[in-house]
């Protein structure tokens, strides 16, 4: 401002003198020395107040406006008759006289004097006479003058403390900001409300005392008023007031201040009067007190409901989050405190003396809180006033846990007291067992309070540490995990995200030509993907470390290129990512789901979370490196490896072809050592000998001995008619009829007459009786395949023939049994049909007693190669053509593809080969375009997963082998190929369980080769 030292502006040193006192020279000297000397009264007067009553002598008796007694008095009074008997007076009875001070019907200003003559006889016994209520009948008896009972000022001193730290954050606030209608207006309200709740709780005790009584009632005065006026301006000024804004405050003043002027004359009038003994208009006087007194009750009634209307107008129309949740706590504060201030009505309705009763203290005792429960909570978590910008941390965390442990001992203290003369007066034993207990029980509860809220304390204050922790968790488990800079920059964004309670946020990483491109993002994807190398933000983060909204009603309207460029992606906040001069990527954090401005903590916190990213960064570009400089070598050692194993398999395939052939024995399928020929022709037809085949046909051999009925699922081509051939065949019903119907091939009016036949005449074109499938199959076995593609009246049908075994042929009524068997096959998911109603619950669970799984091809690759040799032969065979074995290159393709088309796409592609194929090979060239370079090769082969290929032979041939093991002149394996032998020899024992002749029969081989390889082996 115009006549400051720049010097001191600008962090110069002053010195100190001028540093304490400069603020005298300002503009706003003068209102801020106005505030200093009413924030120093009021501290005064409630001290006052509190010395006051802790001080003054009494006999218990309360009397408000009037001579009637309010309240009982309590037993901790001592009151005796001239009998010595405790007789005391009740509410509602009269005073005639205290100490020999007359006192006449209604004479508040005599009760008051008796009562302030009181204080000095402290310990004395003093006379008292009262009228029974409803009576005439008058008692006598001497009370003992004591000093007011503790708890009657200790609750308005815990009170008092815990107002405190409003009071210190609404000072410090209006002294940084004195031109601000909100912080100055709260800081008055503070003042104000100090004062009228201290009065106020112990009125009855301060109204002999003019010093204390007449501020009082200008502090109660102003808090409804002041309390209107600052809802009027927060969190942004009202239109009403924008508008008319001398009508509406000289109402708002005006109001109070004309019953200020009416009761400060009333009150001093009473005392002039009383002082010259006009009874009677010292009596007509307090009559007007109480009158006006009551009306301003109502009217500060009217002032809350304009408060609670001004609230909600302020909550509807604030324009962001952080606006709405400060109004929010204290529009709720003010909803539950109109359940009070009703109740107090409510009762001031019914006996205006409750005003002047401990039963009118607690409400307004609760409300008081609420209050200031709702302003902490603002001021702390939704940054009321925008305080983080004026209190310092330390300073707030000091006033805090200073002001929480004097009402934590407060609070101790209390408890003791109230639980001590509660059981004091027991005087046994018992009494001070429990009296102990429950000192105990409150100590240990309280504890328990105080550790919670220094927890929440320090983490509220201190919270940026928490959240680098909580960050830094995410980020250690991301880099332990090795991830890539893609997953690293998601997983930074989460824990930021969830750290900060984000509602949006994007993280842009470096990529080519210096542009930062999308990495993740949390919530909407922003519409700008790319940020160019030269964009404002990009470059303001080069130089410095963030970037961020201002929300400061101080803040200057002057354009940043940095900050439209964030604001325009949406965010409120930016932070590069990066160390050592180089940005490796940019931060973008957009609006805290709390609607509050990015703190000086919150934007350290960033900061350091972005050098700890940044290597962390680094160190994912290392991984990916090595990953990448491995995987090339991994997939060099594998192709080295994948050769020698097919070299090594090829070698063994001929040979064992060459055994068979010259033994003149056929390959005999797994487990079916003793099995009739057509059985074994059956399985035999299934090929393959990997583990999923083997349990396939395990499976089909078990279930073949059952009538029950078998569903087979599997894709489309991967054998599912001849797995059910094999039931068949393998079944009791093996001599007796095998029909096959594909339900797909039919039209679903055909269906039913092919399913169950037809008489004559049935319907248009039956010209003659037709037998049904089902009659054909009588007796035997009935395959469905594409059981899913029926429609619903012929599934209604079919589960009737399930159920009970006799069907009626198409236009005919006569019931033909029959004995079927039921093997169905579909490729459909049958739980998805059901859901959607296109097939009957009731018909799948009667199809499906007996599941079979047809495995897709991919998922037996182990089986390729030796399907690929069985239909090499037969269209070798059909073709007239001798074709040996396949080369290297062919297996390698065959192996690599996934064959979505499973077993008859296999067939087709070495059909064609098979034609194509010149030489005694069939060669990659020979195979389809599609598996030559197919799009589904994703399958990379490994040691585990080829049919017999031990470990021992791979690892041997990526370690050394610089020729593949060949079979030479005179029949001589390579050392490389007795390992591999060697090991599928051991692998058919396993599964044989020792059993020499079963091990024979897995390895297709007479039992003599077998034993004579055994042998060879050191095996036998």
């Amino acid at each position: 401002m115009p006549g400051r030292d720049s010097s001191w502006i600008n962090g110069g040193s002053r010195p100190k003198r001028a540093q304490g006192w400069g603020w005298l020279r300002e503009r706003w000297a003068g209102l801020r020395l106005f505030y200093a000397i009413c924030s120093v009264g009021v501290l005064a007067y409630s001290a006052m107040v509190l010395f006051q009553v802790a001080w003054m002598g009494t006999i218990g008796v309360r009397c408000m406006f009037g001579t009637e007694i309010e309240d009982n008095v309590t037993p901790r009074f001592h009151w005796v008759d001239g009998q010595g008997n405790d007789v005391r007076p009740k509410r509602g009875d009269q005073l005639i006289s205290v100490d020999g001070r007359e006192l006449g019907q209604g004479d508040y200003a005599g009760y008051i004097s008796a009562m302030r003559d009181l204080n000095s006889r402290v310990g004395d016994k003093v006379p008292v006479r009262w009228r029974e209520a409803g009576s005439d009948v008058e008692h006598e008896a001497t009370a003992e003058v004591r000093y007011m009972p503790t708890g009657s000022y200790l609750w308005s001193l815990v009170w008092f403390l815990q107002e405190m730290l409003i009071f210190v954050v609404g000072a410090m606030v209006f002294w940084r900001r004195p031109t601000d209608d909100s912080a100055r207006l709260f800081f008055m309200l503070c003042i104000v409300t100090v004062g009228a709740f201290m009065g106020g709780y112990h009125w009855t005790e301060i109204v002999g005392r003019p010093s204390l009584i007449y501020p009082f009632v200008f502090f109660a005065l102003l808090v409804p008023t002041v309390n209107l006026h600052f809802y009027l301006v927060f969190p942004r000024p009202n239109p009403l007031l924008l508008l008319h804004r001398r009508w509406v405050l000289g109402v708002l003043y005006g109001v109070p201040g004309a019953f200020l002027a009416a009761l400060w004359g009333s009150m001093y009038a009473s005392r002039w009067l009383r002082l010259r003994d006009a009874s009677s208009e010292s009596s007509t006087a307090l009559q007007l007190i109480r009158i006006l007194a009551l009306s301003y009750v109502w009217v500060a009634a009217f002032f809350f409901g304009l408060c609670f209307l001004c609230l909600v107008f302020s909550f509807r129309r604030a324009r962001n989050r952080g606006e709405r949740n400060q109004v929010k706590w204290i529009l709720l504060a003010t909803v539950a405190s109109s359940v009070l201030i009703g109740y107090l009505m409510v009762q001031t309705l019914i006996d205006p003396s409750n005003l002047g009763r401990d039963s009118a203290a607690w409400p307004m005792f609760l409300v008081s809180l609420f209050y200031t429960i709702a302003h902490a909570f603002s001021i702390t978590r939704y940054k009321l006033l925008q305080v983080e910008e004026i209190v310092n941390r330390s300073v707030a965390y000091f006033v805090f846990s200073v002001t929480a442990g004097l009402i934590y001992s407060a609070l101790l203290l209390v408890s003791g007291k109230l639980i001590g003369d509660r059981l004091t007066a027991l005087g046994t034993s018992w009494g001070a067992v429990v009296a102990t207990v429950s000192v105990i029980v409150v100590l240990l509860v309280s504890e328990v309070v105080r550790g919670r809220f220094q927890r929440v304390l320090d983490r509220r204050f201190f919270r940026e540490k928490y959240k680098f922790d909580q960050a830094m968790q995410k980020m250690r488990l991301a880099v332990g995990s090795l991830v890539d800079r893609q997953t690293l920059g998601k997983r930074l964004l989460e824990g930021t995200a969830e750290v900060l309670r984000l509602e949006w946020g994007a993280l842009y990483l470096e990529g080519d030509e210096g542009r930062f491109e999308l990495a993740a993002s949390h919530g909407p994807a922003p519409d700008e993907s790319v940020l160019e190398a030269d964009d404002p933000l990009a470059m303001r983060l080069r130089e410095t470390p963030s970037v961020r909204q201002s929300h400061s009603p101080t803040s200057g309207g002057a354009h940043d290129p940095a900050a439209d460029s964030m604001i325009r992606l949406g965010g409120e906040a930016a932070c590069g990512v990066g160390g050592d001069g180089k940005l490796a990527g940019v931060l973008v954090l957009g609006p805290k789901r709390s609607g509050t401005a990015y703190e000086d903590e919150e934007m350290a916190f960033l900061g350091a979370l972005s050098s700890v990213s940044a290597m962390a960064l680094h160190s994912a570009d290392i991984q990916e490196t090595l990953e990448t400089l491995n995987h090339e070598l991994r997939d060099k050692v594998e192709k080295i490896a994948e050769q020698q194993r097919r070299i090594l398999i090829l070698q063994d395939q001929l040979r064992d072809r060459a055994e068979r052939e010259a033994g003149g024995l056929p390959s005999v399928r797994d487990g079916f050592a003793k099995e009739s020929p057509g059985v074994a022709e059956a399985i035999g037809r299934i090929k393959g000998s990997g583990p999923q085949a083997r349990r396939m046909i395990e499976m089909a051999r078990k279930v073949a001995a059952s009538s029950s009925a078998v569903l087979i699922r599997g894709e489309s081509g991967t054998g599912k008619e001849l797995l059910a051939a094999a039931v068949h065949a393998a079944s009791p019903r093996a001599g007796r009829p095998f029909v096959k119907v594909h339900c797909a091939a039919l039209s679903q009016s055909l269906l039913e007459s092919e399913l169950f036949g037809h008489v004559k005449g049935a319907f248009t074109g039956a010209d003659r009786d037709r037998v049904g499938r089902f009659e054909q199959a009588d007796g035997g076995t009935l395959f469905l395949d594409e059981i899913g593609d029926i429609n619903g009246e012929v599934q209604t049908k079919l589960l009737r023939v399930l159920q009970e075994t006799t069907f009626e042929r198409v236009g005919s009524s006569q019931p033909i049994h029959v004995d079927v068997r039921i093997v169905a096959a579909t490729h459909q998911d049958l739980e998805s049909l059901i859901r959607e109603g296109r097939f009957r619950e009731d018909l799948f669970y009667r199809l499906n007693v007996i599941p079979l799984t047809a495995p897709p091809l991919r998922d037996r690759r182990e089986d390729v190669l030796e399907l690929a040799m069985h239909f090499m032969d037969v269209y070798a065979a059909k073709a007239g053509k001798v074709l040996t074995y396949l080369e290297p290159e062919a297996v390698e393709a065959l192996l690599a593809y996934d064959w979505p088309g499973n077993i008859r796409e296999l067939e087709n592609a070495i059909e064609r080969a098979v034609v194509l194929a010149d030489g005694p090979s069939l060669t990659a060239g020979d195979l389809p375009p599609e598996v030559r370079q197919p799009t589904r090769r994703r399958y990379k082969p490994r040691a585990s997963a080829m049919v017999a290929a031990p470990r021992a032979a791979a690892s041997g041939a990526a370690a050394a082998a610089t020729s593949a093991p060949t079979i030479g002149e005179g029949g001589e394996w390579t050392a490389g190929f007795a390992q591999y032998e060697r090991q599928r020899l051991v692998e058919a024992m396993e599964r044989a369980d020792g059993n020499k002749s079963v091990a024979a029969r897995l390895l297709g081989m007479p039992r003599g080769t077998f034993y004579s390889k055994l042998k060879k082996h050191g095996l036998a």
